[in-house]
């Protein structure tokens, strides 16, 4: 069965690793970790193309992703008119 053929790629629509960290960086305004762009991509935020052992991150998902300036968890938020329940029930 003959191989289905692939599109071609042109790489200057990709960053390299060091440069998407460095990008987003850039974007929040605080060092980001270089492990983030693969959370980003598990996540399906942003696409990204294997090559050999490395990932291109598109440029274009790397530039309009927007870090948060806070770090953590975010906090849920509560809907309208909902109590505060209590974590845990003391007897």
């Amino acid at each position: 069965m003959p191989k289905k053929k692939q599109p071609s790629t042109n790489l200057e629509d990709y960053y390299t690793l060091e440069e998407a960290v460095k990008r987003l960086s850039e974007n929040a305004g605080r060092p980001i970790d270089e492990n983030y762009p693969r959370t980003l991509v598990r996540y399906g935020k942003i696409e990204s193309i294997d090559v050999g052992r490395t990932k291109l991150y598109l440029k274009r998902d790397i530039d309009a992703y927007v870090v948060s300036t806070k770090r953590g968890r975010k906090t849920p938020q509560r809907k309208e008119g909902e109590e505060e329940r209590p974590l845990a029930i003391a007897i």
